[in-house]
């Protein structure tokens, strides 16, 4: 056996795979091909349908991978031998050198002395670098990498150059390096995560590639719109320079075509979609895409498309006949299916979502592994065992698009799974110490720094950055102040932490993007620097800021300054802050019998942990028992079950069926369930795997008509009537919220299929064919072939709004023809849709809900396997719809991170737990009331006894500190005199004119946060404080905002309602919501107009509610300020 995994493919893919194994204690040995990991990922402008910027999300896990003592980068490398068993294997790579340095300092001054010019392959050949470069800003590993094949200089024996090593001044620069090195590595299995191409956009003259400069690829256009790309951000058309009042989007441009590729390239429907809104965004007066099928099948896809459109984006079903330049135009003629005819536009730019294919070198490394090639150039996947993990070789798994395109949180849920398999055939963990800095002296002198992000344009776009750091170098004690492009990037990091030794600051303001997902990544700025990572503070100018106020940008930048100046206020009253360590139980505990549940639980249990899988009803296998055969793989749904339940079995997972939940509740390493049987569970772990069921149709006279049935009792093998089969899609989907089933079109295919091969008559009504997955756009393809007919019903509404049915005919208008078309029906199959589990397990658990109801992942591209709350995990259709394929992945990716977890003894618990100041304390106990967690014990009697805190139980909600009325209560980094300085701070200009928001960090911090990533508008007069929980905030916040003159004071928190809570803190805010009526009544008293103050209940998913809430409190401001003045 060994401690090691062997991973090919630095993409996201590959890099969450490395950090998930890392995590669990695995050594890394990660090859990359090109000269920095990242992938396709690091070069896109923003993520859909968050919009979300991309390379701020990755960055941080690049800096990670290659930070991390147990993760070994290979830049650029190849592997090019591998032999052995699983537990055993040996690899060898071979290793080109990049003639630079770790030394490097990134100076610049080799790449402007270099004076060879070339084609910069990451902006796509957009802009120019040198034969010496770094590929992208935030590249790793190292700084720069030399272009031999280009480079003047051939060592060691012609070096006629010599610029860049007479220009390094560090002298890392060394062309006596040999050009390459064979190394060995021993590895107990191997990841394949090599990603996709695109195809070579030279075979598109036919849609005008290459005929008009102004006819560009997506990723070309998509390097336009970021601001580190070759205009800065800025959409202009490479003809002229000047920008576009009108672009066309073609998609399917070489995917689902026979002459190229057959399969669909899944992620282009929604990146154009995605890119149309960013040229909106932009300023481009005419957007149109023209599209075949709209494949808006993940969660909050469908929901993106509309709102694309409802900017003002036209979405043409359709295909160009011709693309020709037409003088500074180009000329489309394109059909038009839903009305019917051929037209022609003359529009400014046409961009290309050109096909994504397997990389050319996927088949020669297939060979050196021992793997098995499918015929569509992906990597063959053992389908039989569940999903598109498992090679054909035992030991070597697959992650990402090596086993068929995939969207950004279906990679990172495979690189998961992927992980969790590799994990299996190890056995040894290491977690290196991480190495400590040189403390720095002299802490207590209070002197802080001030770091800007730029985060390209995403903050630099909306806010004066100069005048922003010259207003911070002003501030009192802050010592330095300055900015970065991306203050993520792994180079900046090191460059803050310098700047940090260099001034002697001791404390600093991050003033970025949130700290909901950047926190952690300054923190370990700080131990960098030789300081405490709790004397950092940070200023969410991305979100709540710059992408909220793009209409107002001098006030965004005052906003900007007023932040920084409560964050520096903040700062300088922190005091430096100890982890302390709690154990973990090495148990975990998966909730629901299904395929997901286990599947979880028999890949924890191979990793050696107890595991218990519980299951309310009298089987396992959940949904898997009605199906009999599962699209569009072919294979058998009982024997893949069968396979799940020995597998279940061989791994000795403790199953508990016929078997409820009846409590649940605890934290991060230490959950205790109480079940039905009466047995108690103690566990480290949660994964949530509880399924989802199908709707309940009550359309088409089901229930009432014998020959109207479901697609689930079809595959149950209820009878059909009669030859003529009519299948509708789309029956409780996509509607009243919800979105894309995701399983339903290839579901419905395959049967269609099996019932054609049985000789029946068979019709598909569709809103949207999404065939989207592998295989499936080749089955739709089959279908068709085999004389399954399909017609287009009106996209925009639900079926039964365009289908009328007599019980022996269904009428509709077929968009295709444009006619109206009544077909012969002896039996009408309803495609169903899923919808959410009826439980109350993750209310217990304060697990929060997205708006279609299914559970709320931590983040929709990079955590789809995670919950909001710390130790608890998604797995399968309990998070959204999804495929079986799918779910398979998202519940080993689960079982990865419950794994990681559980390794560990102990986890390190952060050091914002309440504290007890004895001589205030009067030894009154009405603390003990107030902790959600039992966290606080009056021993002995009441002004005679002592107070125990117990800070193992004790999760820093703060409703103890905020019912103290002798602050006796201390909670650290959300202490009284903190929050304090910050509203003193907020309100120091203008205050009638501003809103004082208090957000909990958990939901309505989040939901403030969801609000700048949907770009939602609203006033910029608005000031958040973040606590822990609304439960924190006290009378004396209100008291003290009032006093200074704010115009209004909003307390918000996680949704409270007569159902229950979603309280990350036991009903906490049921005690915001008591203290909150006391201070308003003490306000009316004093004379306050009551709206003055007011309480909101806000979720992490509700941007739009945060928004219209601030809209309203600005309202208030303006017509109390309105007042005033007239008074005046």
């Amino acid at each position: 056996m060994s401690d090691s995994v062997l991973i090919v493919g630095g993409g996201i893919a590959g890099v969450q795979a490395a950090l998930d194994l890392a995590e669990a204690g695995a050594k890394v040995v990660l090859v990359e091909a090109s000269a920095a990991v990242g992938g396709k990922m690091a070069a896109l402008d923003k993520n859909f349908p968050t919009l979300d910027c991309s390379i701020c999300i990755e960055a941080p896990k690049l800096s990670e991978v290659a930070e991390h003592p147990n993760i070994e980068i290979l830049s650029p490398a190849e592997v090019v031998g591998f032999d052995g068993e699983p537990g055993d294997f040996t690899v060898q790579v071979r290793q080109r050198s990049r003639f630079v340095g770790d030394e490097c300092t990134r100076c610049n001054l080799c790449v402007e002395a270099c004076p060879v010019v070339l084609s910069s392959e990451f902006d796509h050949s957009m802009a120019a670098r040198k034969a010496i470069y770094t590929p992208f800003p935030q590249a790793v590993p190292g700084a720069y990498v030399i272009d031999l094949e280009h480079c003047l200089n051939d060592p060691p024996n012609y070096l006629p150059c010599g610029r860049c090593t007479d220009a390094c001044l560090p002298k890392v620069i060394d062309f006596m390096q040999p050009r390459e090195r064979v190394l060995e590595r021993k590895v107990g299995s191997a990841i394949v995560a090599t990603g996709f191409d695109l195809i070579e956009p030279s075979l598109l003259q036919q849609f005008g590639y290459g005929k008009h400069p102004d006819v560009l690829t997506s990723m070309e256009f998509e390097r336009l719109l970021t601001s580190a790309g070759p205009t800065g951000g800025e959409i202009v058309k490479p003809s002229n320079g000047e920008h576009p009042h009108s672009i066309l989007f073609v998609l399917c441009v070489g995917s689902r075509d026979v002459r190229f590729y057959k399969h669909c390239s899944r992620f282009c429907c929604m990146y154009s979609v995605k890119e149309a809104f960013q040229a909106i965004d932009h300023g481009v007066e005419d957007v149109t895409v023209l599209y075949m099928d709209m494949r808006a099948y993940g969660k909050g896809f469908d929901a993106f498309y509309d709102r694309t459109r409802d900017e003002g984006a036209r979405f043409v079903r359709g295909r160009p006949a011709g693309v020709e330049p037409a003088g500074d135009k180009i000329r489309v003629r394109y059909e038009n299916t839903d009305e019917g005819r051929v037209e022609t536009a003359e529009v400014d730019m046409v961009v290309l979502a050109t096909a994504a294919r397997p990389p050319e070198s996927v088949e020669q490394l297939a060979g050196i592994l021992g793997i098995g090639m499918a015929a569509d150039g992906f990597i063959q996947a053992r389908e039989d065992l569940g999903g598109l993990i498992a090679t054909t070789r035992a030991g070597v798994y697959a992650a990402g698009c090596a086993t068929g395109l995939k969207d950004i949180p279906d990679s990172v849920s495979e690189a998961g799974a992927a992980a969790a398999q590799a994990l299996v055939h190890l056995d040894q963990r290491t977690w290196p110490q991480a190495e400590a800095s040189e403390p720095q002296d002299d802490i207590g002198t209070v002197r802080i720094g001030v770091n800007v992000c730029h985060c390209g344009n995403n903050i630099a776009g909306t806010i004066d950055i100069k005048t922003v750091v010259e207003a911070a170098r002003q501030m009192e004690g802050v010592v330095y102040a300055g900015s970065s492009m991306f203050s993520c990037a792994g180079v900046t990091q090191t460059e803050i932490a310098r700047r940090l030794r260099e001034s002697r600051a001791n404390r600093i303001v991050i003033a970025a993007c949130s700290p909901k997902t950047h926190e952690s990544t300054f923190r370990r700025v700080m131990l960098k620097a030789g300081l405490n990572p709790y004397l950092m503070e940070m200023a969410n100018l991305r979100n709540q800021d710059s992408w909220v106020h793009k209409r107002t940008r001098d006030e965004a930048t005052q906003k900007a300054i007023d932040m920084i100046r409560m964050a520096v206020e903040k700062a300088r009253r922190l005091e430096p802050l100890a982890v302390s360590h709690q154990p973990v139980i090495q148990t975990g505990l998966v909730i629901g019998g299904g395929i997901a549940g286990m599947t979880a639980a028999a890949n924890l249990a191979k990793q050696g942990y107890e595991t218990h899988l519980v299951e309310r009803s009298g089987r396992l296998g959940g949904a898997l028992n009605e199906l009999h055969e599962i699209a569009p793989a072919g294979i058998s749904a009982r024997a893949l079950l069968d396979e799940k339940i020995r597998e279940t079995t061989e791994a000795r997972v403790n199953v508990h069926l016929r078997t409820d939940i009846e409590v649940i509740g605890g934290h991060i390493g230490n959950f205790h369930a109480r079940l039905s049987t009466g047995e108690d569970i103690d566990a480290g772990a949660v994964i949530l795997a509880m399924g989802a069921k199908p709707y309940a149709p009550a359309e088409f006279d089901y229930g009432k008509r014998p020959n109207v049935m479901t697609n689930v009792e079809l595959e149950q093998g209820h009878p059909l009537q009669g030859e003529h089969v009519t299948f509708v899609g789309c029956v409780g989907s996509r509607q009243n919220g919800g979105g894309c089933s995701r399983y339903c079109c290839e579901s419905m295919i395959g049967q269609a299929v099996r019932l054609r091969e049985q000789g029946k008559h068979v019709r598909v009504l569709y809103r949207d064919i999404r065939t989207y997955s592998r295989n499936a756009d080749e089955l739709y393809q089959d279908a068709a072939a085999r004389g399954v007919q399909f017609f287009r019903i009106d996209p925009e509404h639900a079926p039964e709004d365009s289908i009328a049915w007599n019980g022996n005919a269904v009428q509709f208008h077929d968009y295709l023809s444009g006619r109206t078309v009544r077909v012969p029906t002896d039996t009408l199959v309803l495609t169903v849709g899923l919808t959410p589990q009826d439980e109350e397990i993750s209310g217990q658990l304060k697990v929060a809900h997205s708006e279609d109801g299914f559970l709320l992942e931590r983040h929709p591209k990079l955590g789809p396997a995670e919950a909001g709350s710390p130790g608890i995990y998604l797995a399968g259709t309990a998070q959204a719809p999804k495929d079986v394929r799918e779910t398979v992945a998202q519940a080993l990716a689960a079982a990865s991170k419950a794994g990681a977890l559980l390794a560990r003894d102990t986890i390190e618990k952060e050091p914002i737990t309440s504290r007890l100041i004895n001589d205030k304390c009067i030894v009154c106990g009405i603390c003990v009331a107030a902790c959600p967690f039992g966290a606080i014990e009056l021993i002995g009697k009441v002004k005679e006894g002592e107070m125990k805190f117990i800070e193992a139980a004790c999760q820093g909600c703060g409703a103890c500190a905020a019912t103290c009325n002798y602050d006796a209560i201390e909670m650290p980094y959300f202490t009284k005199d903190q929050i304090l300085a910050q509203i003193d701070a907020a309100l120091a200009r203008e205050p009638e004119r501003k809103t004082l928001v208090f957000a909990c960090n958990w939901c309505s911090y989040a939901g403030a946060d969801q609000a700048g990533v949907e770009k939602i508008q609203y006033p910029p007069s608005s000031l958040i404080i973040r606590t822990m929980c609304s439960a924190r905030v006290e009378e004396d916040f209100v008291m003290r905002a009032f006093e200074k003159g704010a115009g209004a004071v909003l307390v918000t928190g996680c949704r409270l309602t007569e159902k229950g809570s979603d309280c990350h803190y036991n009903y906490a805010n049921v005690q915001t919501e008591k203290r909150f009526k006391l201070w308003r009544r003490k306000l009316d008293r004093q004379g306050m107009e009551g709206d003055r103050l007011q309480l909101a209940w806000i979720s992490a998913s509700e941007g739009k509610e945060f928004a219209r809430k601030i809209t309203e409190m600005d309202e208030i401001v303006r017509r109390l300020t309105g007042a005033v003045a007239e008074k005046v």
